[in-house]
């Protein structure tokens, strides 16, 4: 009878938010309510957390609701519902109370800490994407045919790995650690690391290395064309050898070393040096052809005699920097302008 009597005296539902929170609805289904709603006017590639509340109507008290479910993480625009085990809360209610809706932007990114070490990881979400370039793009590859893949959703770190994560790592398992060629070391992407020892990190970390196709689908962050940040790289955006543009863009800057992660504008996924600054490895074998087959979660060959790296570096032109060119190289080689990123577990 509580129940009935309160889904009556529900007033209005009260909504803040640069979002559209439109259609709400609530009613009872069994023992629980239900709040049913539509979230529109979404910014693209940002996903959105909904904060539902109770008011009390004489007194303003609020009541947060401990046992919901449903749509109220990391949403993107729809048709969403929330359930309230109402029987579980009923205790702290009393008198005649409304619902309250807030929507903010979701946090995308978490600090993940193991052996000392802190890495910032950012939400990817799943999706299906076109992995590959169309045969019209510049300087496009012959292993880059395109084909459909799917991807279930995952943490990438949101920087290049540096030396001071790295340095860590060496120091704590008694590794040698990598020259920095003068350069710096601290918050510089590590370098001078192969295959072998960007997957012993990775190890230690409890993380582990991209696989070709998630590394280019964060790279893309939704976008089509040869690099995220449309059809032209500037070395304001990346660095990269300026002398060497893309299909006959104007001439940049040629820094000639690294540069300190984040030094350059995040992807629309919050993603750090996706372009230029080092190459990173993948933890796939290396084939050169993909095929036209639709794909979920691959994750390469079984076996092969080279991994696959991607991005560019600073040594490096425009090109090599584009979301799907694909290099290879021998597990345990390594040089300058070689680094990598993680996926958290």
């Amino acid at each position: 009878m509580r129940l009935f009597i309160l889904l009556l005296v529900l007033g209005s539902v009260n909504f803040i938010s640069a979002q559209t929170l439109s259609n709400i609805d609530f009613f009872a289904e069994g023992k629980k309510v239900v709040i049913t709603y539509d979230l529109s006017d979404c910014e693209p590639s940002e996903f959105y957390d909904v904060t539902l509340n109770f008011v009390e109507q004489s007194t303003l008290k609020v009541t947060v609701p401990k046992n919901i479910s449903g749509d109220i993480k990391k949403l993107a625009c729809g048709s969403k519902r929330i359930v309230w085990d109402i029987g579980a809360d009923v205790s702290t209610l009393s008198g005649r109370f409304y619902p309250e809706m807030e929507v903010m932007k979701a946090k995308k990114s978490t600090i993940y800490k193991r052996n000392s070490v802190e890495i910032e990881f950012v939400d990817i979400p799943a999706g299906t994407f076109t992995m590959g370039s169309p045969s019209t793009e510049v300087d496009r590859g012959t292993d880059e045919k395109q084909h459909q893949v799917t991807l279930s959703s995952f943490r990438m770190s949101k920087n290049e790995i540096t030396f001071a994560q790295y340095d860590a790592f060496c120091y704590a398992t008694g590794r040698s650690k990598p020259t920095d060629k003068g350069w710096g070391r601290g918050n510089r992407p590590v370098i001078y690391v192969s295959w072998e020892d960007a997957k012993a990190f990775a190890d230690w970390m409890g993380c582990r290395l991209p696989t070709e196709a998630e590394w280019e689908y964060a790279c893309r962050a939704g976008t089509t064309t040869p690099f995220n940040t449309g059809s032209n790289l500037t070395t304001n955006q990346a660095n990269y050898d300026g002398n060497y543009p893309y299909n006959g863009y104007s001439k940049g800057v040629y820094l000639q070393k690294t540069q300190p992660v984040g030094s350059y504008p995040s992807n629309a996924w919050g993603l750090n040096d996706m372009h230029g600054n080092v190459w990173e490895w993948c933890s796939d074998w290396y084939e050169s052809n993909y095929g036209t087959n639709s794909q979920t979660n691959p994750a390469g060959p079984s076996s092969g005699s080279f991994r696959v790296y991607r991005g560019g570096g600073w040594g490096n032109g425009a090109r090599f920097s584009r979301s799907s060119y694909r290099s290879h190289l021998n597990p345990t080689y390594s040089y300058d302008s070689l680094g990598f990123r993680l996926v958290a577990p």
